[in-house]
């Protein structure tokens, strides 16, 4: 009598295994990138209104006094083309706690000899 082999061999399939690698690829990768393109800047504290921030323009001076036009590194010449293109959108500065405060006086008054008077200051709000 010949005796067949009742060996049974489980097969895996592997293809969720793949799907979930390559999602966490990508969400590795994607984090990756929103950081490399975030400006570290430590802003001062103190209370105030809150404004619809997607929709304003963001003005940033890095405590090494180097300005960004919405998180495009711009020099001071630029500014006063940049500001009249923005028309009647809000524009907000972030100044960096650190930063020299003559650059962001100058930075004001670029934006008041282009006619904006009400710039606005982002902080940090206190708790």
């Amino acid at each position: 009598m010949r005796r067949r082999k009742s060996g049974r061999f489980a097969d895996i399939d592997v293809t969720p295994l793949i799907d979930i690698l390559f999602m966490l690829i990508i969400f590795f990768v994607l984090t990756a990138t929103f950081i490399q393109g975030k400006l570290d800047i430590d802003l001062p504290s103190g209370d105030g209104e809150t404004s619809d921030l997607k929709r304003a323009l963001t003005l940033t001076v890095e405590k090494d006094g180097a300005i960004f036009w919405d998180g495009v590194k711009v020099s001071k010449e630029e500014l006063p083309q940049l500001a009249k293109a923005a028309g009647e959108r809000e524009i907000l500065i972030a100044g960096d706690k650190n930063a020299p405060y003559g650059r962001v006086a100058e930075v004001l008054s670029i934006l008041r000899k282009v006619g904006i008077t009400s710039a606005g200051l982002l902080m940090e709000g206190e708790n």
